[in-house]
């Protein structure tokens, strides 16, 4: 009587492929989560900008998005009543983003704790007054925190909001 099944030979050969498929695959489907969390982080931020200038012009009133201890540690989009960057506890948050893995987010210094923007739709400084402010303009670098390409978002003097991908070389430079 013949049994059905396979052999020992079989067997190695067929985990000997296997492996060697996992080999060549694995780090592309590394690299593909890898991009596909700096695109994410870069697409969350971008949305949190513009969300914070159309609250702004919107409501005519003052809406800040602050970091929480870094950029890649989560953020908070809030209605900036008093006018002095910081959330206080009378203040409503319009939104709060958590903690990112795997990203580093670098921004340069006019815009490295804060951006608020007035009921122009502006960026301006929060100054503790009713004043708007001096303008705010700025860029964030979003990059992996291993190495891979990544993207900047710049704000513009009038508040806009524009990306670009940056090489791999430009992130390790960073």
């Amino acid at each position: 009587m013949r049994s059905f099944g396979f052999t020992l030979i079989e067997l190695v050969i067929t985990l000997s492929i296997v492996s060697i498929l996992l080999g060549f695959g694995l780090p592309n489907l590394f690299g593909h989560i890898q991009n596909s969390r700096v695109k994410v982080a870069t697409q969350n931020l971008f949305e949190s900008l513009e969300l914070t200038r159309s609250q702004a012009v919107f409501s005519n009133k003052r809406i800040t998005i602050r970091k929480q201890v870094q950029w890649e540690e989560g953020w908070e989009v809030f209605i900036d009543a008093n006018n002095d960057g910081l959330p206080n506890n009378n203040e409503q948050t319009v939104k709060k983003y958590e903690k990112l893995k795997g990203i580093r987010i670098i921004a340069n210094r006019p815009v490295s704790n804060y951006v608020s923007f007035v009921g122009s739709g502006e960026g301006r400084y929060a100054n503790g007054t009713s004043n708007a402010g001096a303008f705010q303009a700025g860029a964030f670098t979003v990059c992996p925190q291993t190495k891979g390409k990544g993207y900047e978002l710049i704000l513009a003097r009038g508040g806009r909001v524009r990306t670009h991908e940056i090489s791999a070389q430009d992130c390790a430079a960073i």
